[in-house]
């Protein structure tokens, strides 16, 4: 009965690739959504994935609930279950979990789970969205560029050789374009593949966020997302009850640039010599002010959850701003540039064929 979940375990432990049309991680909102209306419904844990196994058009998550429900019967406890299901449920999810089984809350703890998982995925769909016409006008701009150069400037090349035509600056500069790309295209394309497989290699994917949190208006976006990330998760973590510590241990791999993770991994180190969390905020310089103002506050009256949950719901819509700035100021930018390119083959083509007209008459 098991069979089908036993190899989605052994797929994910030797690397073999799940059905592309697959994607149990963004399914999981959706899976948290029904097993929250369960439990509200008051039934038991085992029932309610039981349910989950006859009720779910996703494979994964069918296979999985009749596993869970199967090893729930046995004695097991829910959070080692989902630990070992490590595809979908990672240690911040566990931890939520757990925190919720030694409350007798899950409930609240698969609500709460929810709500912060919607919030990841919305801010990530807005992220996609917002540069998903720039990076398709930059695509076909460039597309229409190299085609211009590589189909359309060498026939005008043959005439100008043949009619022993003397072309403009802008012409002669056009040809050589168009000669370069021909001939050296494919040394950019293999530099440009080198380069992207180098920054797959650890080395080189720490060299690339180096420099990308340091790009401007960009960097600091990502430093917002990534402070977002953070605030957000231990806020559901405190509320939870976990532990402080605890808390930015886990709340650490949420970081996706190694040095911000590697500032968390210090504050977590020092945050257990006593020195205030605020303090190692400021010192780490990836916090804005107002993030390490409201978490202060939340130290001095209790409320660090609270106060950390307004900090990430600042910080989003703030980022929500800083998206919206750059997009507009990014767009007629790529126009511009991209258009003026265009424009100067075009002019020179023309000039082309001009030349050509009056050696006609």
């Amino acid at each position: 009965m098991c069979q089908h979940y036993g190899i989605d375990l052994i797929k994910k432990k030797f690397g073999i690739k799940r059905n592309l049309t697959e994607n149990p991680k963004k399914n999981l909102p959706l899976f948290l959504e029904r097993i929250s209306m369960l439990l509200e419904a008051g039934l038991p844990i085992d029932i309610a994935f039981r349910s989950m196994s006859r009720n779910n058009s996703n494979d994964y998550f069918s296979n999985m609930a009749t596993s869970t429900s199967e090893r729930l019967g046995e004695g097991e406890i829910l959070s080692v279950i989902l630990e070992e299901e490590n595809i979908v449920f990672d240690p911040f999810d566990i931890a939520v979990i757990k925190a919720s089984e030694e409350t007798g809350d899950l409930f609240n703890g698969f609500s709460q789970l929810l709500e912060h998982h919607k919030k990841r995925q919305a801010l990530n769909q807005k992220l996609k969205s917002t540069f998903t016409y720039p990076a398709i006008l930059t695509v076909a701009a460039v597309v229409a560029i190299i085609m211009l150069l590589t189909v359309v400037v060498p026939k005008f090349e043959s005439l100008i050789h043949q009619n022993n035509i003397n072309p403009p600056l802008i012409t002669s500069i056009m040809l050589s374009s168009s000669e370069i790309i021909r001939d050296y295209g494919w040394v950019a394309i293999l530099l440009i593949s080198m380069l992207v497989f180098y920054c797959k290699l650890p080395n080189g994917r720490k060299l690339f966020q180096y420099w990308l949190i340091r790009a401007p208006w960009l960097g600091n976006i990502i430093e917002s997302l990534a402070v977002e990330r953070w605030a957000r998760g231990m806020a559901l973590l405190l509320n939870r009850g976990i532990p402080l510590p605890q808390a930015l241990v886990l709340c650490s791999n949420l970081y996706g640039n190694f040095e911000m993770r590697q500032a968390a991994t210090r504050i977590t180190q020092q945050i257990k010599e006593g020195r205030k969390l605020t303090t190692l905020m400021a010192e780490a310089g990836y916090f804005p002010d107002a993030t390490i103002q409201l978490v202060s506050i939340g130290e001095e009256t209790g409320e660090l959850d609270k106060m950390l949950e307004k900090s990430a719901d600042y910080l989003a819509m703030d980022t929500y701003s800083k998206l919206g700035s750059v997009i507009s100021i990014l767009e007629p930018l790529i126009i511009l540039i991209l258009g003026g390119i265009i424009a100067l083959v075009v002019i020179a083509l023309m000039t082309t064929t001009m030349g050509l007209n009056l050696m006609v008459v």
